[in-house]
């Protein structure tokens, strides 16, 4: 005899109205056994019957009005046949006419055309609110003059002068730096660095050639 009901877990009183199981003789409170239909032993000839269990496959899942849609749906590609593609929604189309035509008059252009006699206009990207400025393009107009730049190289080549006139700026600090820094006794090399570049620089700090 057992001490507790295997339904409800706990132990049998004296006044419990016990009932036994007719196949396996497991004991049970009357009230569990009609609560459970049956013994609760697996495998017992006395156990209720188990419920079928319910398989839901994809296409249930599927809303009806999704499921409808994508049967009216056209096929695409020219293919057919196999599992029907499923569609979310239906796929709506509207074809615009074009307008009517008036007699002697020149036809309309083609659709996605756009005619315009207005020239385009650059535009160029803005940041924070304010538009950048247009790139820099330089121009292969001469902008210094080699006479200049000679003489500057004669006269005031020791102090870098030519160099400051033809954009080579830092040429001209150091030039600079040796005749002042050596108390002018230096200048006699930084004058002969400046013959030098006038004899063989023909083009400012730009690329752009002496006139």
């Amino acid at each position: 005899m057992s001490l507790t009901c295997p339904y409800c877990r706990t132990g049998f009183e004296e006044h419990d109205e016990i009932v036994a199981c007719p196949d396996c003789a497991t004991q049970h409170h009357a009230d569990c056994l009609r609560e459970n239909g049956g013994c609760t032993v697996f495998g017992c000839s006395q156990a209720p019957v188990e419920e079928p269990k319910i398989s839901i496959s994809d296409h249930d899942l599927v809303p009806v009005a999704d499921r409808q849609s994508s049967q009216n749906a056209p096929s695409f590609f020219g293919l057919s046949g196999g599992a029907p593609i499923q569609t979310v929604g239906a796929i709506e189309t509207s074809t615009v006419p074009p307008p009517p035509r008036i007699p002697g008059t020149s036809p309309p252009p083609p659709t996605g055309v756009i005619h315009s006699n207005h020239v385009p206009v650059m535009t160029y990207p803005t940041f924070g609110g304010y538009a950048a400025a247009p790139p820099e393009i330089h121009s292969q107009t001469p902008r210094k003059s080699r006479v200049s730049f000679v003489l500057l190289a004669v006269f005031l080549g020791a102090f870098g002068g030519h160099n400051f006139y033809a954009g080579y700026v830092k040429r001209a600090v150091i030039q600079l730096c040796i005749t002042l820094f050596s108390c002018f006794f230096g200048a006699v090399i930084s004058w002969i660095w400046a013959i030098v570049e006038a004899c063989m620089v023909d083009s400012d700090s730009d690329g752009i050639a002496f006139i």
